[in-house]
């Protein structure tokens, strides 16, 4: 981590984040600053979160046939705040809306890891789960927020809170983010 130096847990960005990143930019400096995720130890760019953010889905539906069955046979795809989702494909870098989505990007990429594909009629969505007075075992199951993190000897703790559960996927990517700083002189 030579040249940076850890400034924050900044937690659940949101839409939010551009008024945040103006924030940093004007404090340190565009291109002075960055997010990064420390896992094992060491910092990582986002890239390595989103590894294990997406094997966290793989480990669900490459273990549960039920989960995974009924996902496929019932969607056709999925999207977590609108349908305009979909066209991030397999892209994480993809993101239109101040909130990202990434865990319809990561259910995409599993899906073309375990050789299967969407079958179904209906265009799933995952966002929203806790504002929907009943948002459906298969949507429940799929929520970052409730599906538990694989391996949780990689949290940071104390982990952070918010309207994750704790151990979860989204535990992970929030707790696990840090803003770093570049070390003056």
């Amino acid at each position: 981590m030579d040249g940076w130096r850890i400034m924050e847990r900044p937690g659940r960005l949101g839409s939010g984040r551009p008024l945040r990143v103006a924030e940093w930019d004007d404090t340190y400096g565009p291109g002075s600053w960055r997010l990064a995720w420390l896992i094992a130890g060491q910092y990582h760019d986002g890239n390595a979160s989103l590894s294990l953010y997406e094997d966290a889905y793989f480990h669900l539906l490459h273990g549960s046939a039920e989960t995974r069955e009924a996902l496929v046979s019932t969607a056709c795809d999925v999207f977590v705040h609108d349908p305009s989702d979909t066209a991030a494909g397999l892209d994480y870098r993809h993101q239109d809306a101040p909130g990202h989505h990434l865990e319809d990007i990561a259910i995409r990429r599993c899906l073309v890891r375990l050789g299967v594909w969407f079958r179904g009629d209906q265009l799933v969505r995952l966002g929203g789960v806790d504002k929907d007075p009943d948002p459906g075992w298969l949507r429940s199951q799929l929520s970052p927020h409730r599906l538990p993190f694989h391996r949780p000897d990689l949290l940071v703790r104390p982990e952070l809170t918010g309207w994750w559960l704790p151990g979860s996927v989204e535990s992970f990517y929030q707790s696990n983010k840090f803003l770093l700083a570049r070390a003056e002189g």
